[in-house]
């Protein structure tokens, strides 16, 4: 077949912002939110043990993975079906193109509607309109759900529309837009090179504030004195796993895209492990010690039953209601989520232009609108269908958690047993400032694709049978019978669960019409 030559005029201004660009992706709400939330519900500090044990086993090795595959099929185009035909062809390459092209773009989809909450409460916050005016902590925790509930339209489908949300919502989706629209280097890269300090500036004056609180090292004993009883249960090891896939964007294919416009005098080793290590320390050091103690420290152990979405928008903005000045830090800390989200989420679009400018011969300026109406209409039935988020749950657990896994076990086995683990090493090596680690070429070797199938299986077993009942309105409606609760509602909620599982696959078959059709062709130039 003969190779097809890509004209692109866009690219990396600097190794720093491409580390930057990267990490920025990675640093996201999975730090911020998901981490304290799994850390709390699965031991605490014991949580550290199976999550540095997968970062070790997974998470670096996928990263190097990643970066090196990214690099080496950057030859052939700049997204994921023509970075992917240096390894496969004909239906695997399909197959796997149109993952990868899907992950990202439908991550966006919901992840910029949750992105909007951060805006609103840093708004609110910030401006003296986060009252919580509760005499008790149970009073209190109660009024910020409600507040929560009926901000993002969680209360009723279609209240979503009718709450200040909306405005928030079409904000953060222009602002979006308009940082695509402006390039690589232009858009991504300069705007992370502002946000990512002002989000380090902003979450260390936040962690000295919270470190200096009175009586907050009862809140640290909780992060750092571990329930190692934890550790025998299973669900522990798998969302520990879970974790590094969703905090790193492993699997999202985003760095893979990222490394492709790399030169092979241009470094992967070290590029590849310091965007990691960025990543970790964020979610470590601000996303931990910030959210769990004080957390702790205000609301007690009833911390516990509070999932990601509650810890993160009921509990956090509680403990600022009591806190002095929680007004003001609380706007600070609602702004580093808000920066920590929208750089994520200009990342997760850049697959789906860069597949439209390669595939079709479509200029940046073009696949920008063409990308963004498609989002923006699918963005829609999310904020609808928002009854207690049962279509963002949906949508989240089959692209987020099932779809990233096939992504990365796809990359790893390419990795492992089509490249060869020498031969990639060989590859990565070309140009690196460090070599690539002896430690992880034997990692990734022998125990890092068993894992990871381990690790999918295990996980696919202990949720899939709950969300496959989700889309049957009889079970549904059967199990709220017996909890006393609304049998109709159960049924709505099981529609919506089929419907959004019956949309996905509809996607998904579009997006492969596309990329069959993007790569039968042989010649083709970007206009830019």
């Amino acid at each position: 077949m003969e190779k097809r030559q890509v004209e692109h005029h866009d690219g990396w201004a600097s190794r720093i912002g491409l580390i930057l660009a990267v990490a920025s992706g990675a640093i996201g709400l999975g730090n911020f939110l998901r981490f304290p939330g799994q850390a709390v519900q699965n031991g605490g500090g014991a949580f550290m043990v199976p999550y540095i044990t997968s970062f070790l086993i997974l998470g670096i090795p996928v990263c190097l993975a990643e970066w090196t595959m990214g690099r080496m099929g950057g030859k052939h185009g700049h997204s994921t079906p023509f970075i992917f035909r240096e390894y496969l062809k004909g239906f695997p390459l399909k197959l796997s193109g149109t993952i990868g092209v899907m992950i990202p773009v439908m991550i966006y989809v919901y992840y910029v509607f949750i992105e909007s909450w951060c805006l609103a409460y840093a708004y609110y916050f910030l401006t003296g309109q986060m009252s919580l005016t509760g005499s008790t902590q149970d009073a209190m925790t109660k009024q910020a759900s409600t507040f929560f509930m009926h901000l993002t339209g969680a209360e009723a489908n279609g209240s979503s529309f009718q709450s200040p949300i909306i405005v928030f919502f079409l904000l953060c989706v222009l602002f979006n837009f308009l940082l695509v629209y402006r390039g690589l280097s232009k858009g991504l890269e300069a705007f992370a090179k502002i946000a990512m300090p002002l989000m380090g500036i902003c979450a260390t004056i936040i962690l000295i504030r919270v470190l200096t609180i009175p009586g907050i090292e009862s809140g640290l004993a909780v992060m750092w004195n571990p329930d190692w009883s934890k550790l025998t249960q299973p669900k522990v090891w798998i969302s520990a796993a879970g974790q590094i896939f969703f905090s790193l964007s492993t699997g999202f294919g985003i760095a893979l895209v990222f490394s492709s416009f790399l030169k092979k005098k241009d470094d992967v080793v070290l590029s590849s492990l310091s965007s990691a290590s960025l990543n970790e320390f964020a979610e470590v050091v601000f996303g931990g010690m910030i959210t769990i103690p004080v957390a702790f420290l205000f609301l007690g152990m009833q911390v516990t039953s509070f999932g990601t979405f509650g810890m993160g928008f009921i509990a956090l903005p509680s403990v600022f209601g009591m806190m002095p000045g929680g007004a003001f830090f609380g706007g600070l800390w609602f702004l580093v989520l808000f920066l920590a989200a929208i750089t994520s989420s200009v990342t997760m679009l850049q697959p789906g232009i860069l597949f439209l400018e390669e595939g079709f011969h479509i200029g940046r300026r073009k696949s920008s609108l063409l990308l963004f109406l498609f989002t923006f209409c699918l963005c829609l039935p999310i904020i609808y269908f928002n009854k207690d988020f049962a279509a963002l749950d949906i949508a989240d657990f089959y692209i987020g958690t099932i779809m990233i896994y096939i992504l990365a076990s796809i990359q790893i086995f390419i990795f492992v047993f089509k490249i060869g683990v020498e031969n990639g090493v060989k590859d990565a090596n070309e140009g690196s400032l460090i070599p690539f680690p002896k430690s992880i070429q034997f990692v990734l070797k022998y125990i890092t694709p068993w894992f990871l199938l381990f690790i999918f299986v295990s996980f696919c077993y202990m949720n899939l049978p709950e969300y496959l009942d989700k889309m049957n309105p009889e079970v549904m409606g059967s199990l709220a019978e017996i909890k006393g609760e609304s049998v109709e509602d159960a049924k709505t909620k099981a529609i919506v669960a089929r419907s959004v599982v019956i949309g996905l696959v509809l996607i998904y078959g579009f997006i492969y019409v596309l990329v069959s059709k993007a790569l039968g062709h042989k010649k083709g130039k970007v206009v830019t």
